[in-house]
């Protein structure tokens, strides 16, 4: 199928070019599940920020190539030279098992960057994550 629209056409290429970099969010039994995927990794955000479940079930989700059961360490490394290492316990960097010193600057790192090189184990990615939206960890 061919465009005779030449303004048309154009505007559909250039939006195929676009990488569609974007947080998704949903809302669902009282938390806020905030999702990010790019070149084979997706970050979840899991918040609790009513206490639904105690304020202590706050979290993020990693999955690698598919693979959502991770158990190593993981390191966030922002832009602005932040880097975080913390144990990733079958997928969950939990709010619960992190110290706040911890916590408290992957949480930044997302919300403030719009990237991020996440190594997990051996593998490194880096995701461009695009605009956060404001979430509603604390």
């Amino acid at each position: 199928m061919r465009f005779k629209n030449r303004p048309v056409s154009m505007l559909i290429a250039a939006l195929a070019a676009t990488p569609a970099v974007a947080w998704e969010h949903d809302f669902t039994r009282g938390l806020d599940l905030y999702s990010t995927t790019d070149n084979g990794a997706t970050i979840r955000l899991v918040c609790d920020p009513n206490r639904v479940y105690g304020g202590t079930e706050s979290m993020v989700l990693i999955v690698l190539g598919g693979n959502s059961d991770l158990t190593t360490m993981a390191t966030l490394a922002f832009p602005d030279g932040q880097t975080i290492t913390a144990p990733l316990v079958h997928g969950r960097l939990a709010k619960r098992d992190l110290a706040e010193n911890v916590w408290h600057p992957i949480l930044e790192g997302l919300r403030n960057t719009q990237r991020v090189e996440l190594t997990v184990g051996d593998t490194t990615r880096t995701l461009n994550l695009g605009d956060a939206p404001a979430f509603t960890c604390i």
